[in-house]
């Protein structure tokens, strides 16, 4: 059975979108409140003379936006026109536009004109008037934009929240703390490499003791419950029975999980022991050792030189560095002895207070304290006990084991190490026939292997303090968050507000419509009213102009008449302005232009439905399933199967997560098995 992708109320859903159904129209307090502005006398006659201007064959671009720009600068208001400066700055807020001739005009399909016309057409335009091909166009861009712009502005909060209390440098950050371990990461993948198996990172708190060694011994050999033979016979030759050894391979130390262990004393005893066995162990059997950890260190002449930290970490021990609360710092000094300042810090990192001291006295104190501050320098590093060394110095290196043989044939593409202490790389051009020198270009090219990168050469990143500076951070506050959620994130409403009238423009048009007829009441209008009917009678272009320029002036008469009522109308223009453009502004960030929206497209509200799921989880105050669920048309089967598919999202979810499953979609496989074009040839 193919796979599905709908539910029965999916595609009831779908039926009435693609059938252009179920979205409700603008709230009903809102088109009453536009309805009651325009029928003022004075905005109808305002509509008259636009429209009888748009009728003319004489009109241009330059006068008809003188038209609709009546006292924009004064009381917009009177002039039903945009407010602009001084009134207020709205320059993202523009006409719908189409080109007649070589004169641009409204492109809105009906009256009422100006901006009255343009809040209506913009809350219908988001609900895709009458077309839900362009709703649903409009609103999948919408989410697209406010998920990712949300992500951003999430991430900018929280960097320096989340990442600052841990935040050293660019260079840790970037490397999961390994360029704090050992600021030479070339020379450090060298020498990891080399080391082969010889720690168990799942296992650092034994970094650099006997009993971790040992155990590692005998896990690479496959034996759990005794050390290899020649070093069991090492080990019993100083002085430790087989239930010692067997204590000090199984790690047998008291916890919670093993109350009759030996005592920390008593185990630490028998590693000193150990240690002093290690010292003993000859040239044959350290050469058995070796091999068995795969590690290929030079000049390691003693077992115990594995627990000496100059000499496993022979090419980059000098700049190993620890933790500390102000930073890493060096585990070695300039001489390449072992930092005396140290101690107490690596001892603060550490389960117990003296452990530097503990393992003090089982092998040397120097070497006890820089192991201790490597193993926490390693636990710094996410996810380290789930690696091994190998994979550790390919992470910081890159590395390969095969080393380069005169007498082998190699395919194309192989790679091989020249043999040096710090090796170089060379790859395989094509196959290379035994007897090939490496320095030969026509077969061998150098390549550098894949590895870590710092920010070397990046000074103004290598030097922030914070992972994300104090100016990007206002940057993204003052310019990206500047929606009405949480931190400035963006919400639904915030960009189609509008279609539910969630900022209530419908309020200030009705402290408008009361205003104007309070004025047209007292007869302060009615110059004002007969200069637009007198714009009905226009006969050339020039007239018109002059009409407007009497307007503007019959605008300010007003004005100076009626101050306080000039006020009020100023104060509800610029907050219905103000609402439209922070709309439009984020609109804008979004790349749509809803004006813009092709009509009878069908693919969008596909989408729409299929992404119903991903909108029902969005259920914060006025996101994605809320504004759904207000602009659903509940009076028809399908307007309730929008909300309905969304509640069977989030139940879906629930059940799922407690390990159960629904049984809703329905299968995608065609009702009859389609007969084949081409037959079988027998």
């Amino acid at each position: 059975m193919a796979a599905s992708i709908l539910t029965p109320l999916q595609i009831t859903a779908s039926a009435a979108l693609l059938n252009n159904q179920g979205l409700k129209p603008l709230p009903s307090a809102l088109t009453a409140a536009l309805a009651a502005f325009n029928a003022t006398p004075l905005i109808t006659a305002y509509q008259a003379a636009v429209a009888y201007y748009l009728a003319q064959t004489y009109k241009t671009t330059s006068t008809l936006t003188a038209l609709l720009s009546m006292g924009s600068t004064t009381c917009p208001a009177l002039g039903n026109s945009i407010p602009a400066a001084p009134i207020g700055t709205f320059t993202n807020l523009v006409y719908p536009t189409a080109t007649t001739g070589s004169v641009v005009v409204q492109e809105l399909p009906t009256s009422p004109y100006g901006f009255s016309g343009l809040a209506e057409q913009t809350g219908n335009a988001y609900l895709g008037n009458g077309d839900a091909g362009r709703f649903a166009q409009g609103f999948l861009t919408v989410q697209g934009f406010i998920s990712i712009t949300n992500d951003y502005i999430n991430s900018a909060v929280n960097a320096n929240t989340y990442l600052g209390p841990t935040f050293t440098n660019m260079d840790a950050l970037v490397t999961a703390d390994i360029s704090t371990v050992n600021t030479d990461i070339e020379n450090f993948g060298v020498d990891l490499e080399k080391q082969g198996q010889l720690v168990n990172l799942a296992n650092l708190n034994l970094y650099g003791t006997p009993a971790g060694l040992i155990q590692q011994i005998s896990a690479q050999a496959g034996i759990t419950d005794a050390a290899i033979p020649v070093l069991q016979q090492a080990l019993t030759n100083a002085g430790l029975s087989r239930t010692n050894i067997r204590d000090l391979v199984q790690n047998n130390v008291q916890s919670l999980l093993n109350p009759s262990g030996l005592s920390a004393n008593q185990f630490d005893r028998l590693q000193k022991v150990a240690w002093l066995a290690m010292t003993a162990v000859g040239a044959d059997e350290l050469t058995q050792i070796l091999s068995i950890l795969e590690v290929t260190t030079p000049n390691i002449v003693a077992l115990s030189d594995l627990l000496d930290p100059v000499k496993v970490f022979p090419l980059s021990y000098a700049t190993l560095q620890t933790p500390s609360p102000d930073g890493s710092v060096p585990i070695f000094n300039s001489t390449g002895a072992v930092n005396s300042d140290i101690q107490p810090i690596v001892n603060s990192y550490l389960p117990s207070q003296s452990g530097c001291d503990e393992l003090g006295k089982i092998i040397p104190q120097a070497d006890a304290v820089a192991n201790k501050a490597i193993q926490v320098a390693l636990q710094q590093i996410p996810g380290i006990a789930n690696s091994s060394l190998p994979a550790l110095a390919e992470t910081a290196r890159g590395y390969t084991d095969q080393s380069w043989d005169p007498a082998q044939p190699y395919l194309v593409n192989d790679l091989v190490a020249d043999g040096e202490t710090v090796p170089e790389f060379y790859r395989a051009q094509q196959d290379v026939p035994a007897g090939i020198d490496i320095g030969n270009t026509t077969y061998w090219s150098p390549t550098t292997l894949d590895g870590l990168s710092t920010m070397a050469g990046l000074p103004l990143v290598q030097d922030l303090a914070t992972p994300v500076p104090a100016a990007v951070t206002s940057f993204f506050a003052n310019n990206i968050a500047t929606g009405t959620g949480p931190e400035g994130t963006i919400t639904t409403c915030d960009v189609l507000g509008t279609a539910i009238d969630y900022n209530n423009i419908a309020t200030p048009f009705d402290t408008a419509t009361a205003t104007i007829t309070a004025l047209d009441g007292a007869g302060t209008l009615n110059a004002l009213k007969a200069t637009y009917a007198g714009m009905l009678t226009a006969a050339n272009d020039a007239a018109m102009i002059a009409y407007i320029a009497t307007a503007n002036a019959d605008i300010s008469t007003v004005i100076a008449a009626a101050p306080a009522s000039t006020t009020i109308l100023n104060t509800a223009f610029v907050a219905i302005a103000q609402s439209l453009s922070d709309e439009k502004a984020l609109q804008i960030r979004a790349g749509i232009n809803y004006f813009d929206l092709p009509p009878g497209e069908q693919t969008s509200v596909m989408a729409f439905i299929q992404n119903l799921a991903g909108y029902a989880q969005l259920t914060a105050d006025c996101e994605a399933a809320e504004f759904l669920e207000q602009i659903a048309d509940t009076s028809i089967v399908g307007g309730q199967a929008l909300i309905g598919a969304m509640r069977e999202a989030r139940n879906k979810q629930y059940i799922q997560e407690s390990n159960m499953f629904m049984f809703n979609n329905v299968p995608l496989d065609p009702p009859l098995v389609p007969i084949p074009v081409v037959v079988p040839v027998q």
